[in-house]
């Protein structure tokens, strides 16, 4: 391990630390994404979403980007987000939206242990998420216990790239946990979903392996 990777190790695992980079993340990361959100993104949400049905769970919300690409099929929407700096972001977001076929209620809940009844959703959502969860494999056994069955969870995630991208990915990974609350881009996702207790069912063709 580096000295600069052992110091941000070390960073990461101090509380007062901590809470400051997250408070920073719910600043900055709204402002990077809404770049990739005109470059392209924001459809990748909208072809995503568009079949997302009934009571709705989406976990990791963030501020919110998702939100204007859910459809009238929706009957209510539960919002997941842990760190509560994003929030007032998030409430912004909501506020702002022109239509709101759906009701709502925002949490900053656990995705570990998701506080709702087995069997409770009919559809479960997730946009860069997995990559910051501590246990991607006992979120996925959560995610199964909460949707009803026949239910489905919609999803784009970071995957692992191969060869050069992936030594990229390994090498970055150390600063980005640090710098984006967590998030590990080099983690082989999509391995994990295949390893659940979740059926995978083609969709759409996920984004670029980034």
């Amino acid at each position: 391990m580096s000295n600069v990777e052992r110091a941000l190790e070390q960073a990461a695992v101090t509380p007062r630390v901590r809470q400051t980079l997250s408070r920073l993340f719910a600043w900055w990361y709204p402002k990077v994404m809404g770049i990739s959100e005109r470059a392209g993104q924001a459809d990748e949400r909208r072809a995503q979403l568009a079949s997302a049905e009934g009571r709705t769970l989406e976990i990791g919300v963030g501020s919110g980007l998702s939100l204007p690409h859910y459809g009238d099929l929706v009957t209510e929407l539960v919002l997941l987000e842990p760190n509560t700096a994003f929030h007032p972001a998030l409430l912004e977001t909501i506020e702002g939206l022109e239509a709101m076929p759906w009701s709502w209620r925002v949490l900053a809940g656990d995705a570990h242990e998701l506080p709702f009844d087995d069997s409770s959703f009919d559809s479960v959502t997730a946009s860069l998420t997995f990559c910051s969860v501590a246990d991607p494999a006992r979120v996925l056994d959560e995610i199964h216990r909460v949707l009803r069955p026949g239910g489905r969870l919609f999803f784009h995630e970071h995957v692992r790239g191969e060869g050069i991208r992936a030594r990229l990915q390994d090498s970055l990974a150390p600063v980005q946990v640090a710098l984006a609350d967590g998030c590990h881009p080099n983690r082989d996702f999509l391995a994990a979903v295949e390893a659940s207790r979740l059926r995978a069912i083609p969709f759409f063709e996920h984004l670029d392996e980034a």
